[in-house]
């Protein structure tokens, strides 16, 4: 399921993320890791605040850089604009990940496949598109948050201050984001099996992306 939730996000990562906020968004994080290394590079030459060797504490600038970059990035809005079919009052509706799904389809993205019945093929097909945006979503607000505390630790690490717990404490949330993407597969599959169905009767096979 992990292998097919990734393809999935590859595929479809820009139907929720506009590409051209998210190079804004990079150059933004990039700059930002510049100055953070810079200025921090600076207050080392002149008070050696970090108090270790010059490789480590090089390795911990570097790696606290990388974490404001992340956070930066992470702050910075990458969604595609609203939609006017997904907004109220100009405003956009986003249900979360957990909430777009109906009690039906959570039937269907469980650890063991069911095959669809045929009364909720519409029902799947229209909430796993729902569910996939929201899963991506999560995934790309979430993912560099998490990166950022994990270097910045890991800076820490180095430097002393923090300890092997909290380096394996923040690993454990990271690599918990693999379970969006196992999600992401479960609501694919979900999704493939609605759509080998044939219609209810009285009803039309609807396009959708």
């Amino acid at each position: 399921m992990f292998t097919l939730g990734w393809q999935v996000f590859r595929r479809h990562v820009t139907d929720v993320l506009d590409p051209a906020r998210v190079r804004r968004a990079a150059r933004w994080s990039g700059s930002a890791a510049v100055v953070a290394l810079v200025g921090m590079a600076v207050l080392e030459a002149r008070v050696d605040w970090t108090g270790t060797a010059p490789v480590r504490s090089a390795v911990a600038m570097v790696l606290l850089a990388l974490g404001v970059g992340l956070l930066t990035f992470a702050c910075i809005p990458t969604w595609q604009p609203p939609d006017p079919s997904t907004t109220i009052n100009g405003r956009q509706v986003r249900p979360s990940w957990q909430l777009a799904a109906r009690g039906a389809t959570q039937l269907y993205v469980q650890r063991r496949p069911v095959p669809v019945l045929p009364e909720h093929r519409e029902i799947v097909r229209t909430d796993a598109v729902l569910l996939r945006r929201g899963l991506i979503g999560t995934l790309a607000r979430t993912a560099p948050l998490l990166g950022s505390g994990l270097v910045a630790v890991l800076g820490a690490f180095v430097l002393g201050p923090a300890s092997w717990f909290h380096v394996l404490w923040f690993a454990a949330y990271t690599v918990g984001l693999s379970e969006y993407v196992v999600r992401l597969g479960r609501s694919e599959r979900a999704r493939l099996s609605a759509e080998s169905l044939e219609p209810a009767p009285g009803t039309s096979a609807r396009p959708i992306e």
